[in-house]
């Protein structure tokens, strides 16, 4: 089964496998694996406005739940799909569900529902982020746009095909894509969405390439990665009639020395025409790193993950809305991913005008205030 599992993982690129699940095997080709994953998530939210009516406040929740197949049906056919759920509102929805054609390690066809190959960020599972919780800035008024959304109703999710694979044994992954972009789901709207992501890694000095469909934050010493990505998106709209352009470029290494394994991870993205708007544009600068003991202390191995991330919107009225982010968050995994407690504390500052945007919370508003937010989090996989 140890077997299969790592098989279904190179060939599907599910980063966030656990090592244990339920394989339901027909023949030497045809088998599915089911696994389960959540994570329960406890917050202190600082006060994102200055109206005297909102406090700061604790909440528990599940923001997460996922249920997952995926498999063989023959050496060229694979399947995926990702059913997923949270404790707030609405029922469980399919975010992932395609069909795959391996026709080659370089050269394989995805159709479905799935990923938009454009950023790291975007082809990262939250089960697999050093920093898995955004501070609430992009919903409620404190920016316009995300930096990070690929233009989709589910984001970072698209429908569509996908071209991708690994050339020279992983040295070059390509993806290109041809998805609904924004319209999907519209029968009103038929603009498409064309992405490339090429990513490079040296593997003539040792480094291991990253050949799944998706990435990871940390590989957690299994393997040394030097990852350097590129990715560029049109999201085409016929209104706005502006098509927005988005571009990117990430790196991700990671090396293990003896007992520590140092982890950095660096990346921009920009956008233009955001959500079919002329001259309206989203960054996002982002510096993360992780140092892992590799070592069990207790009963699972120690680390300590830092961010600083800048997000900024230049909006059509000629203001700038600007929002820094340092996070200092310490993770303990029990066992990898499958089994991970995590503590963090997330500052955020905004400048001026920033703050004199109305930032809305529940039924009060007020204008925007710089706050600190403390996370405790508990995460498995099956």
């Amino acid at each position: 089964m140890r077997k299969s599992l790592l098989a279904m993982a190179a060939l599907m690129g599910i980063s966030t496998l656990p090592a244990h699940a339920w394989t339901v095997k027909i023949d030497q080709e045809t088998y599915a694996d089911i696994g389960f994953a959540t994570i329960i998530r406890g917050i202190y939210e600082g006060k994102r406005a200055d109206n005297s009516n909102l406090k700061n406040r604790l909440n528990f929740y599940v923001p997460l739940f996922n249920i997952t197949a995926g498999g063989h049906v023959n050496k060229l056919v694979y399947f995926g799909m990702n059913l997923e759920g949270a404790s707030a509102g609405g029922n469980p929805v399919v975010r992932d569900s395609f069909i795959g054609l391996k026709f080659a390690d370089e050269f394989r066809l995805q159709a479905g529902l799935m990923r938009a190959p454009f950023s790291r960020d975007a082809l990262t599972s939250t089960y697999v982020k050093l920093f898995p919780y955004t501070p609430r800035y992009k919903d409620i008024g404190i920016l316009a746009f995300d930096p990070t959304n690929v233009g989709t109703g589910v984001n970072p999710r698209d429908a569509g095909v996908v071209v991708w694979g690994n050339v020279a044994d992983g040295m070059l992954k390509y993806y290109f894509g041809i998805t609904d972009g924004d319209t999907i789901n519209s029968s009103t709207d038929n603009s498409l969405a064309y992405t490339v992501r090429l990513q490079f890694t040296p593997t003539m000095l040792g480094f291991k390439p990253e050949t799944g469909y998706t990435v990871s934050d940390t590989y957690l010493g299994k393997q040394n990665v030097l990852s350097i990505g590129f990715g560029y998106r049109v999201v085409g709209r016929s209104s706005p009639s502006e098509d927005t352009k988005m571009w990117t470029v990430d790196m991700l290494y990671e090396q293990k020395f003896g007992d520590i394994v140092p982890n950095l991870q660096v990346g921009y993205i920009n956008q233009k025409d955001t959500r079919g708007n002329a001259n309206e544009k989203a960054k996002q600068l982002y510096a993360q790193g992780q140092l892992l003991y590799d070592q069990v202390v207790g009963f699972g191995k120690p680390a300590l993950a830092v961010r600083f991330e800048q997000n900024k919107n230049e909006l059509p009225a000629g203001t700038s809305p600007k929002v820094n982010r340092f996070g200092v968050w310490g993770h303990y995994y029990i066992k990898g991913q499958a089994a991970k407690v995590s503590l963090g504390v997330d500052s955020v500052s905004l400048n001026s005008e920033a703050k004199s945007r109305t930032c809305t919370d529940g039924s009060l508003s007020g204008n925007c205030k710089n706050f600190t937010d403390v996370t405790l989090q508990f995460q498995t996989q099956f």
